[in-house]
């Protein structure tokens, strides 16, 4: 059953032409296709739902690294700075997924609905792969293919994306979402930490700071931050300015030395030593060559 299931949804994805993203009109879901592997690429994965239809990928976020072939659901549950890298595809056999943002809005509104898992007392990372269960591959597949019914996408889209949200939820794989549900769970104060992180891109905020917005003592804020996201926070806060830097690199604004003190470098310097460790070349050479950046939307 679970491979006429991820069949289904292959040939209904497949059948999507082109490079890279297409919008499946339903929602942001999108499928992404790719015709040859790719080089490692830094991105920032927002929470979502990836299911690898075609071809294989890896990815990795600090000390977190998933193996993600055909089959494979891949579950982001925070923001996270990512390398990800395409490692399986052709023009005849593209690499194909499926992408859907997590709403965690909706999910908030299962709470009362969700039982207890006794598992979910365990640290969970913010990014795993896993074996796709065949009812998420079935809930997929007809999402894909109601985004080809005009008339009905919008009266069942809502209801099958809560159903994809609900499967995730009752999955074994769903426990870092589970956790993410409880008020005083430390991956969701790991999360405020993080969006104190993006609001304050362009100021220094030590890890103590970081702590007190969180509401947790450093030494366990610096342990659960680093289970959920694999990395350390200090390590965390220069992978987003430098994913930020180079936007605004790519798109052309301000000089190297504004983008530098935009995301919170007092050295342009140091700024560009650091540039150049993450991405391989000085930010320069990105300015001049017009380089297409990796939108933070190219989320699989």
């Amino acid at each position: 059953m679970q491979s006429e299931t991820m069949s289904l949804a292959r040939e209904l994805a497949v059948a999507h032409t082109g490079e890279g993203l297409t919008p499946l009109g339903l929602g942001d879901a999108v499928i992404l296709r790719r015709c040859h592997p790719s080089e490692i690429e830094a991105t920032l994965y927002r929470p979502l739902l990836c299911l690898i239809l075609q071809g294989a990928k890896e990815v990795s976020a600090g000390s977190i690294f998933a193996h993600c072939p055909a089959g494979h659901a891949i579950i982001v549950s925070h923001d996270l700075p990512v390398l990800s890298r395409i490692t399986e595809a052709a023009p005849e056999v593209p690499y194909v997924a499926f992408v859907l943002p997590i709403d965690l809005g909706l999910l908030h509104g299962f709470y009362d609905l969700v039982p207890d898992f006794p598992a979910d007392n365990e640290d969970v990372a913010a990014l795993m792969s896993y074996p796709a269960e065949t009812l998420l591959l079935d809930a997929v597949a007809r999402f894909i293919a109601l985004s080809r019914d005009k008339a009905a996408a919008p009266l069942l889209g809502p209801i099958l994306t809560r159903e994809i949200h609900a499967r995730l939820l009752l999955s074994p794989q769903g426990a870092i979402l589970r956790r993410f549900l409880r008020r005083e769970d430390p991956s969701r104060h790991v999360a405020r930490a993080i969006a104190t992180i993006h609001e304050s891109i362009d100021e220094p905020v030590s890890v103590s700071e970081l702590a007190d917005h969180a509401g947790m003592s450093k030494s366990s804020f610096h342990t659960h931050f680093k289970a959920v996201t694999g990395l350390t926070p200090g390590q965390y806060q220069k992978d987003v300015r430098l994913l930020e830097a180079h936007r605004l690199i790519i798109e052309g604004k301000g000089t190297i030395s504004a983008v530098a003190f935009d995301v919170g470098y007092e050295s342009p310097a140091h700024f560009s030593r650091d540039y150049a460790r993450k991405f391989g070349r000085a930010p320069r050479e990105d300015r001049n060559s017009g380089r297409q950046a990796g939108s933070v939307a190219e989320l699989a």
